[in-house]
């Protein structure tokens, strides 16, 4: 299936990108290139390949949540108390992006 010059200036607008006229070219033939590449792979018999959803058959381990106690637990006006500068329950700070 042949992308068309459209085609490749609907995908530069979906990507917010500029592309040149010579760049709408390469990539008209580049994408054109890979679906005729992946259209070959609906050729391959693949009847008795089993299924992949992942390179890995690791699995995921989780365990329960629990709360756990902290020393600070129920200091929150003391912590706040002993900071340099703060504005109702918040602490100020200087800012990171001027």
């Amino acid at each position: 299936m042949p992308i068309s010059n459209e085609d490749v200036r609907h995908i530069a607008g979906l990507a917010r990108i500029r592309l040149t006229n010579e760049e709408e070219r390469k990539f008209e033939e580049e994408l054109s290139s890979i679906l005729k590449f992946v259209g070959k792979l609906s050729e391959i018999d693949a009847a008795g390949v089993m299924s992949e959803t992942g390179g890995t058959r690791a699995e995921n381990v989780m365990r329960e949540d629990h709360v756990g106690h902290s020393e600070l637990e129920g200091k929150s006006r003391e912590l706040l108390d002993s900071v340099p500068e703060r504005e109702k329950d918040w602490v100020k700070v200087k800012a990171v992006f001027e």
